[in-house]
Parts: structure tokens; sequence; C-alpha cells
């Protein structure tokens, strides 16, 4: 039974399609103990520590029940995994009672145990969110999340029309080989190739009219349907077109966000595509650093170390394939029409390593610069421009303290004072100070 004066404050829950499982447990100073070791048994508590284990359905009137049990036991914090979109009906259900709610990420949280239960892995999650080894996922709110939601749903949409086109690109290879049109999904391709399954031959050359003639009507109703699907979605991305407006307006307006105006300014990276970078970043203030932007969306390399063994690998995986995809495209248009250091950049790497290694250094190059604009709230000229001269500065360091070693290895004081001039010609800033 539990005792009345002390309260269970952490709970883990076991979250599947059907079920919510839950485990709530004390905290350490309550029951006067400590880890030792072999204390702790195969659930992860320690001794005959007191917890309570409920389960409920995973349903609207499930959550209810689940969030009243814990404001009885007294919990304060839970902490869940993100298992597919199953979590987020308990925790809303939960945030409206005030109850913290970290979301935990299950590749991190894995319990190395012979026996797996749902009773196990709620318990294991409970003492682990005791002693603060969940690191939280972020969840987005409030516009941010409907800009998460439409941005993605627009990047769906696309993805379809492209594999609408590829489809009917097939066909018309397999049938209509000699066509002649040059855009089919143009204005006057789709006119002109609607008309002529339709028998209209107006404009038509008389091989393109032999063409025609060769097509079923099976052949031509998939083309037509294939054609209808098309317009169709194009007409539902100009609707998210229209959302992603507002959303953004009210961020400039309510929030003072003007984030996604200046990733616009980054080359190669249009309205739309800022609009997507900014629904996967959120908030720029929960990355401390650019590493850790570049490692959310998966374009910083895996290090492997081992004594004085050290490897760096891949790219890391397990991340935002969505922020990944999205700076990959970015970086692939910015190694073409960018500025010709950035070309040079990925042209150097690519020479080496090849083009897919090139385009991920040079995308995640293009995100550290993101990460700083936005930090900074400065368009990509003026903070590429203050990198450049940073890196400058660096390189002109280096080379002075190389001088100073050969000054005190030679002691050839007018050749140094020959370089240096030269040196100094060449920067901006005097560094007269670093020699004295």
């Amino acid at each position: 039974m539990i005792s009345q004066q002390k309260l269970l404050v952490y709970c883990g829950i076991d979250v599947s399609k059907s079920s919510l499982v839950c485990a709530a447990i004390g905290d350490l100073e309550d029951h006067h103990r400590q880890f030792h070791p072999g204390q702790s048994n195969d659930l992860g508590i320690v001794g005959d520590e007191e917890f309570v284990v409920r389960s409920f359905d995973n349903s609207w009137n499930g959550t209810i029940s689940m969030t009243k049990w814990m404001c009885s036991v007294g919990v304060q914090t839970a902490v869940m995994e993100s298992t597919s979109s199953y979590w987020c009906a308990a925790h809303a259900a939960m945030e409206q009672q005030n109850i913290k709610v970290v979301l935990a990420n299950a590749r991190h949280v894995k319990n190395v145990s012979v026996h797996k239960t749902d009773l196990k892995d709620c318990v294991w999650l409970a003492v682990l969110l005791r002693a603060g080894f969940i690191a939280p996922s972020y969840v987005p709110v409030g516009l941010i999340k409907d800009l998460r939601y439409a941005a993605r749903m627009r990047t769906t949409i696309t993805k379809e029309i492209t594999r609408l086109k590829n489809r009917c690109h097939r066909i018309l290879d397999s049938v209509l080989v000699n066509l002649g049109l040059s855009v089919v999904f143009g204005r006057y391709g789709r006119d002109a190739l609607l008309r002529a399954l339709q028998g209209e031959y107006d404009g038509l050359t008389e091989e393109q009219q032999l063409v025609f003639d060769r097509v079923t009507k099976v052949e031509g109703l998939v083309i037509q349907d294939l054609l209808s699907a098309i317009e169709l979605n194009e007409e539902r991305v100009k609707r998210y077109d229209v959302i992603l407006g507002t959303i953004v307006e009210r961020l400039e307006v309510e929030n003072e966000d003007r984030d996604v105006s200046l990733l616009a300014t980054i080359p190669g990276m249009g309205l739309v595509t800022a609009i997507s970078v900014k629904a996967e970043i959120g908030t720029v203030e929960r990355f401390q650093e650019a590493g850790r932007l570049s490692s959310y969306a998966g374009l910083a390399p895996r290090v492997m170390q081992s004594g004085e063994y050290r490897k760096i690998g891949q790219t890391v995986r397990v991340s935002n394939k969505h922020l990944r995809s999205t700076m990959f495209l970015v970086a692939a248009s910015c190694a073409r029409f960018g500025p010709l250091k950035l070309q040079a950049f990925h042209r150097r790497i690519r020479e080496k390593q090849g083009y897919k290694v090139a385009t991920i250094a040079l995308a995640r190059k293009l995100l550290v610069i993101a990460w700083k604009m936005l930090k900074e709230k400065k368009v990509f000229e003026m903070a590429y421009a203050d990198g450049l001269a940073q890196r400058k500065q660096l390189r002109m360091r280096k080379n002075l303290r190389r001088l100073k070693k050969l000054e005190e290895q030679y002691g050839d004081d007018n050749v140094f004072e020959a370089i240096r001039e030269v040196l100094f010609r060449q920067q901006r800033e005097p560094f007269l100070t670093e020699l004295t």
C-alpha cells in the first residue's frame, strides 16, 4: 500500500496504440535510500521501494482517467517515448492538468533486459526520469506547430505531384515516343495533350497525329486521370501556400519573428524552402551552438573514439529527415548558383570525395551560417562576410605564429621584417601587437 505521507512524483508511461501503462515512483530522498552496488532489482528500483502500476485505454476517456489518477497520487513529472503518434493525446491531456511531460527518444532509453514487458519499460522510464538521464525531445507548440504541419503537408503533396508526373511520363514514353512536345506539363503541352486524346488534332503535325492514333482508349483514360490528379494536387499546393503565408505574417506581427525573411536571403533557398527550414528548426535559442543544429539535421559526421583510435565516419542517420533533405536541395542549388567561394568549396570536395559528400558538406556549412544569421538577426551577406573576415583573421594569426617560430629558429630579422610588411599590406587590421 502507498503511504499517505509519501507522494509518487515521477511517472513512466509505456505507450502503445491501445493502452497506456503507467508506473509511479517517489523521490529517493523521501525513502531515505541511495543507490548501492547490487541493490537495485531488475525493475530498476531500489529494494522494496513503493511504486504503483496502472493501465488505461489509449482513448479520450482513458487519458482523462489517467490524468485524474496522476493528480491523486501526486505525480508532478511524467515521461513517455515518442511512439509514432500514439503519445499525442496523452501528452495534451497531461499538459492541460499542468503535469510536466518529458518526451524521450526510444533509442536513448532502451532497457537492456532479458525479458521485455510493459511493466519493466514504464518503471525503467520512471527511474531514468528521476535520475535525470533523459534528454527531452522538442515538441513544437502554437504557430510553429501549425507551420510545421502545413509545411510538411505541402511537401507531401509536392512529392505526390512528382510521382504522378513520372508515371505519366512513363506511359507517354511507351506509346508516344515521338510526341514532340518540349514541356508536357506546361499550359500549352497539357492542353494539346488533352485535346489530342479527345480526337482534336488542331496545331499538331501529321507525324504527331499518327502517333496519337496508336493510343488505345484505356491508355488515354489513364493519362487523362493522371493529368486531373496533377491539377487537383496543384490546387491543394496553392491553398497551403496561402495558409503558410498567413502563419508567417502572424509570426512577424504577433511574435516579431522575422526568421523566414532572413533565411530567404540564403542562395538557393526560396520563400517556401525558408518556411520549411523555420518550421523544422523552431526557435534557434534551443541550439546553444551551430554544431548541435548540424547534428539535429543529420549533417554532422559521427565520431568513434577508443583510446588513441579515433575515426570520423558517416553522418548521423538518427536526425530530422525533413530538415536534412531540405538543406541538401538548398546546397545542390547553391553549388551551381551561389557565391564563388561556396562553389569552389563544393568543387574542391567533389573532386576528392564525390558529389554527394560535397553537397552534404556544403549543406552543413549553410546551416552553420543560418544558425549565425538567426542568432544575430543578420541577412546572409552580412553573416557570410563576417565569417569570411573571422577566418581571414585566424589565418593571419596562424601565419604570424609560424613566422615567430622561424624568427626564433633562424634569427634572420631582415627577412622576417620584409615578410611581415607584405602580410600587413594584405590585411585591413594591424597585428603588430601580437609580434611584440
